[in-house]
């Protein structure tokens, strides 16, 4: 059996991805692994900036899902692209972050991206990931931000209806934009991926729901 090692910075997502996995890839087993730790440093740090500290717990994650036996490694945080790419190098399996497939189709489908996101800590992470995508692929991509701060603090206190309605709010603000797509990366988001379909909007939303866990059985195929 395939055994997929999910890396969280809060253990809100656990649940989360679990449903997902239940879902799309019901004959992969997994292990999560989690350190309180990250999080706070992630947030002790301005924006843009991965603590060494977490840089060193990640290649400790990497170390240890690999010695368990798993096939691929998948972080959950959108902030921890930098901590991935170096725990990378010290392991022999995958280790990606779990919106990486939607990062990439978003650059390569669209020349004026909107991005959802609930703290500014992601933007420099994701943006730095997208123009890195887009220049692969030889071209340029202009990206537009749509952050609003309660969404972080409703989801951590568990109401998730406003957190949902809030979430709409901007979509729909993103929308009206004109914009070529809209990228959903953080976890929370796909969850509402049928609701926001349903809006019928003229831009397509890339969420790290579905296609995400496709990927990850694809690259254990």
């Amino acid at each position: 059996m395939k055994m997929v090692g999910f890396v969280h910075t809060t253990p809100y997502t656990i649940p989360m991805v679990q449903d997902f996995m239940k879902r799309y890839l019901p004959s992969v087993s997994y292990i999560h692994m989690y350190n309180g730790c990250v999080k706070i440093d992630n947030f002790a740090e301005k924006p843009g900036i991965t603590p060494l500290s977490n840089m060193a717990r990640y290649v400790n994650f990497a170390r240890e899902l690999e010695a368990a036996g798993c096939n691929l490694i998948v972080s959950c945080c959108s902030l921890m692209s930098e901590a991935v790419a170096y725990a990378q190098k010290v392991v022999h399996i995958p280790f990606i972050q779990l919106d990486e497939p939607i990062i990439q189709a978003a650059a390569a489908q669209w020349k004026h991206v909107a991005v959802i996101a609930s703290t500014p800590y992601v933007i420099p992470r994701v943006e730095h990931r997208l123009q890195e995508s887009a220049t692969q692929l030889g071209k340029q991509v202009e990206i537009e931000f749509f952050t609003d701060m309660s969404l972080l603090q409703l989801f951590n206190e568990g109401r998730m209806d406003e957190h949902d309605a809030a979430l709409i709010d901007l979509v729909c603000k993103a929308a009206r934009k004109g914009v070529d797509g809209i990228l959903m990366g953080q976890i929370p988001f796909a969850l509402i991926e049928p609701r926001l379909q349903r809006l019928h909007l003229d831009q397509p939303i890339l969420c790290a729901g579905e296609r995400c866990y496709r990927y990850i059985g694809e690259m254990l195929a």
